[in-house]
């Protein structure tokens, strides 16, 4: 595990508290723990997900035209734009 410096505040609902501490408990590992690995799982989500997202871009095989053609094409929008 990485070493753990940076520190965190956060409100939070009792609700969503009082989860977290039987979530925490019926685990037992510490509510930290539990939301680490919680922001964990999000960021990893997104992360995959725009993978995925690129790679079926990648898989369209589109016709892509040279750099050059492609600034000139949005240069010209931009200067048709209002």
């Amino acid at each position: 595990m990485a070493e753990l410096k940076e520190r965190l505040e956060i409100r939070i609902s009792p609700e969503i508290a009082e989860l977290l501490r039987r979530e925490a408990k019926r685990r037992r590992v510490p509510v930290a723990q539990l939301v680490r690995e919680a922001i964990d799982l999000l960021l990893r989500r997104e992360r995959q997900s725009r993978l995925q997202a690129a790679e079926a871009l990648f898989q369209i095989g589109a016709p892509v035209a040279d750099w050059e053609e492609m600034k000139r094409e949005i240069e010209e929008a931009r200067g048709k734009a209002p």
